[in-house]
């Protein structure tokens, strides 16, 4: 059975969409092609690194086709979804944003896995084409990793839809509650359970906290990292690991240097996921702090959550929900009781865990033990495999 999984947004080598789902697929013994948009030419890696490949071909085992991707802004942007609601609704596949659709529809794949809006709409409207041209009943699954506005496009989108794969059991509620019809399962973020990692010591005089991913003002905030440093410089010793990088944006130039040089950053730029592991074996406590403006944040399980606890680093983090009830559940982490965590707060519990070497020692067995017995990737593997036994009979 050919899958073929769509783009645009999201980087070719994306944990979720490449490392997790489109190798256990192929491993599954499906034909598995992922189409992938380029900027002005380009295929970006995991960092916005650019890297340049042929127009198709292969790599680590999955099959890539490429097209040159648009992205309309704006009033383009608003003309579109407009065009896109009227194609739907007059049967019509006239309107597509770029080449996705045609390089997509050349697949013939017999199930093909959307990972945006945008690319969900190709996937309907290549339904629509195979169905009314070839007579084929094709499926469509719709890979939601936030939740989106619930508008008139989506409840047109949403009535060509199999099935729903969501990231947390918040935004598969809210998405039960707007399409009670489509069925829908979720598939946590969540690495392989990792085996063999070196024991953490707890009772070194050095306690390392990392953050992992990209840095912003929304996520992580550099200033408020800064703030930490200096609540808790005089009083515990202890290093702050960061692995990953920033936007290049005006607003953050001079930022990441600054903290390059701050003596108490270890900066690690962006690693292979398969090496992700290794930077955190020395880590003791994960740093999250998101900015909650956003439902999405609300809800979100971020891959940086899972890796923590995955090599056995307990998460210290503002009152996000959906994270606070996992780390209430599993007794993995703190939780800071405010959605407004300040850098004193967050410095507060680091010292805490400092000097509480037990609990920080019984927290970390408690991650792994969640990720070995309920959460790893063999655990979300085996839904995976449900989801498409399903979808091909």
């Amino acid at each position: 059975m050919k899958i073929c999984k769509l783009i645009r947004h999201h980087s070719f080598t994306d944990v979720r969409v490449f490392e997790k789902e489109a190798k256990s697929l192929k491993k599954m013994g499906f034909d598995v092609t992922i189409v992938a948009g380029k900027r002005e030419g380009k295929l970006f890696t995991i960092g916005k690194k650019p890297v340049f490949q042929k127009e198709e071909f292969y790599y680590d085992g999955i099959h890539f086709v490429t097209y040159d991707a648009h992205y309309p802004l704006g009033q383009e942007k608003k003309v579109m979804i407009r065009k896109m609601i009227e194609e739907l609704r007059n049967g019509a596949q006239s309107y597509f944003i770029d080449g996705l659709a045609q390089k997509a529809l050349a697949i013939q794949a017999d199930i093909y896995h959307a990972h945006e809006w945008e690319t969900l709409y190709d996937a309907v409207q290549i339904k629509r084409i195979l169905r009314n041209e070839q007579k084929r009943n094709i499926k469509v699954i719709f890979d939601a990793h936030e939740l989106e506005s619930d508008n008139l496009l989506m409840k047109e989108l949403m009535k060509e839809v199999d099935y729903i794969i969501t990231v947390s059991n918040g935004l598969k509620s809210q998405y039960a509650q707007r399409y009670p019809k489509v069925p829908i399962t979720v598939i946590y973020n969540s690495p392989h359970f990792e085996k063999q990692i070196p024991p953490k010591d707890f009772s070194s005089k050095l306690l390392t906290i990392a953050y992992e991913g990209s840095l912003t003002k929304d996520k992580g905030d550099p200033e408020k990292i800064a703030e930490i440093i200096n609540h808790c410089k005089t009083k515990i010793n202890f290093k702050f690991k960061i692995i990953g990088g920033m936007p290049k944006l005006p607003e953050y130039q001079g930022v990441m240097q600054k903290m390059k040089s701050n003596p108490y950053i270890q900066w690690v730029d962006w690693v292979d996921y398969h090496d992700l592991p290794k930077q955190l074996s020395n880590v003791h406590i994960g740093y999250i702090n998101f900015r909650l403006n956003t439902p999405n944040r609300e809800y979100a399980l971020p891959n940086k959550f899972f890796s923590y606890l995955n090599s056995g680093i307990p998460v210290v983090v503002n009152a996000a929900h959906e994270m606070e009830e996992f780390i209430k559940r599993h007794k993995c982490g703190i939780v800071i009781k405010k959605g407004e965590a300040t850098a004193e707060d967050y410095a507060t519990q680091f010292v805490r865990l400092y000097n509480n070497r037990l609990l920080l020692k019984k927290m970390s067995e408690n991650a792994r033990s969640v990720i070995r017995s309920t959460y790893g990737w063999e655990m979300m593997e085996s839904r995976l495999r449900s989801i498409y036994s399903v979808l091909s009979k």
